[in-house]
């Protein structure tokens, strides 16, 4: 009888930690098989029905790619999803002309995991799995700017909501575009030199009939946008209104396809997202202070933040410290210690400590890549 059977996710990952995180999102609706490292996965493929191989590239033994060769000559019909900490374009460029459905870099928010796993499998249309409903289709956001700290709080706010992608330089978006087409573009100018701003033109290009948000003090650099910007560009100028900034996220964002469009953030929830921006270094911030200024006591205050958000306030704030200083740590060459400080963690054992526990792996796993 078909779509009675339960799609089989194997997650590939010598990462433990991070198997546990793979189990909550797979453990409810798909039959979940472990393996840590590469030379398993394929003994895994050649006896059992795998019909999802979530896979990470960096493993003692086989390299991932070389798993995801071997894997497809074992079984032509494998959907493949990379999730590495490699941040560069031709990693996932040449995983995708190997045959990979699709490329994550780490950390990746295991909501948004499962649900391109089940967009993968509705569109494979094997006809004896029973794929889970519904089949959403996953809003994409890209993100740039030189500020970690920003990309990381927009970043944490939207996910699950949206698949978000981050970048530092304007380059390194170009280069993503060649890669993966957002449904929208935010990008931070808020202290753009003027090659910055005129690297707008080659985004623009890359990205022409796609809507833009940019970011950054109006007078200063409004007439500059002009000429590198289409009309698709919307300019929200600083300071930032967060609430204004959410409102237009969610305003340009296409609709679910059942015609729904992405709620905005309540302002109560915004002015949070603003203060975390301002004060995700501070290690002594607690809900009263992401609170202050809403009118809201505390108490009822992380009640909305969590309806809303689907996380509760200093969780949010954990979750942006951890991103940013990921960023960090690829982007330099800066002390683990020194990261650890600027992004609100004691020091250096202490981000080491909450990587693990949240099977992130180590600091040097990031600097690696």
């Amino acid at each position: 009888m078909p779509g009675t059977r339960r799609p089989v996710v194997l997650t590939v990952d010598d990462n433990r930690g991070l198997h546990e995180v793979y189990t909550l999102a797979f453990e409810r609706d798909y039959e979940h098989v472990r393996a840590y490292g590469g030379e398993e996965a394929l003994e895994i493929v050649r006896g059992k029905t795998i019909d999802v191989m979530v896979l990470d590239l960096r493993m003692p033994g086989l390299h991932g790619m070389e798993v995801l060769e071997q894997a497809f000559r074992l079984k032509r019909s494998l959907i493949v999803v990379v999730s590495s900490v490699i941040d560069t374009s031709q990693s996932a460029l040449r995983a995708i002309r190997l045959g990979a459905a699709d490329y994550f870099v780490k950390p990746t928010e295991p909501e948004v995991m499962e649900l391109v796993v089940r967009q993968l499998l509705a569109a494979h249309g094997d006809p004896a799995v029973a794929i889970p409903q519904p089949t959403l289709v996953a809003r994409r956001v890209l993100v740039v700017g030189s500020d970690p700290g920003l990309r990381a709080a927009l970043a944490v706010a939207l996910q699950p909501r949206c698949r978000v992608d981050v970048a530092a330089r304007i380059g390194k978006a170009v280069e993503m575009l060649g890669t993966m087409t957002p449904d929208l573009v935010i990008v931070d100018l808020r202290s753009a030199s003027l090659e910055r701003v005129l690297g707008l033109q080659s985004l623009q290009t890359m990205f022409p009939e796609g809507p833009m948000i940019v970011i950054g003090s109006a007078d200063r650099i409004g007439p500059l946008l002009q000429p590198a910007v289409g009309p698709s560009a919307l300019v929200i100028p600083e300071p930032v209104d967060f609430a204004r900034l959410f409102r237009e996220i969610a305003t340009l964002l296409p609709p679910d396809p059942e015609g729904a469009l992405m709620k905005p953030l309540s302002a109560a929830s915004s002015k949070a997202v603003e203060r975390a921006v301002a004060r995700y270094a501070d290690h002594t911030v607690r809900v009263a202070h992401l609170s202050a200024g809403t009118g809201l006591s505390a108490d009822h205050f992380a009640h909305v933040f969590r309806e809303e958000m689907g996380l509760p306030p200093m969780e949010y704030l954990v979750r942006v410290r951890v991103q940013a200083a990921i960023s960090m740590l690829r982007e330099t060459r800066d002390k683990v210690s020194t990261v650890a400080r600027r992004f609100g963690f004691y020091d250096g054992p202490h981000l080491a400590l909450t990587l693990r526990r949240r099977g992130l792996g180590r600091p040097q796993d990031f600097r690696a890549s």
